[in-house]
């Protein structure tokens, strides 16, 4: 892999291409700044503020926050694997972002309280 593709894959692209090898999709979503962890950080942050003003319980980070961290562990995983299967690089990305789906309708319920 050239330096210009891993450049492009882990800080330009705007979005995952179908043609890129498996690896580079789990590169691109653990390390690009439009990849699925900068989103998952995001709802984390939101969850966390939550709990520290109070409007929610530290048992949120379990549920929606930081410390439910398995499939976010497992990508990280991936993109120290020299082969990535299919299966691997699409199953961890769509259950982050089921947890992040989760998590806004958590954060949603409480505003709605607010």
């Amino acid at each position: 892999m050239s330096l210009a593709h891993y450049n492009k894959v882990t800080q330009t692209a705007t979005a995952c291409l179908d043609s890129w090898s498996n690896r580079d999709k789990v590169r691109f979503h653990v390390h690009n700044p439009n990849g699925i962890m900068a989103r998952r950080h995001a709802s984390d942050d939101r969850i966390r503020a939550l709990v520290d003003s109070g409007f929610a319980m530290p048992g949120a980070l379990y549920a929606h926050g930081t410390l439910n961290d398995y499939h976010t562990g497992k990508l990280f995983e991936c993109a120290q694997k020299a082969r990535v299967t299919d299966h691997e690089a699409t199953y961890y990305v769509q259950e982050i972002e089921r947890e992040i789906a989760a998590a806004n309708a958590f954060i949603d319920s409480i505003a709605a309280c607010i």
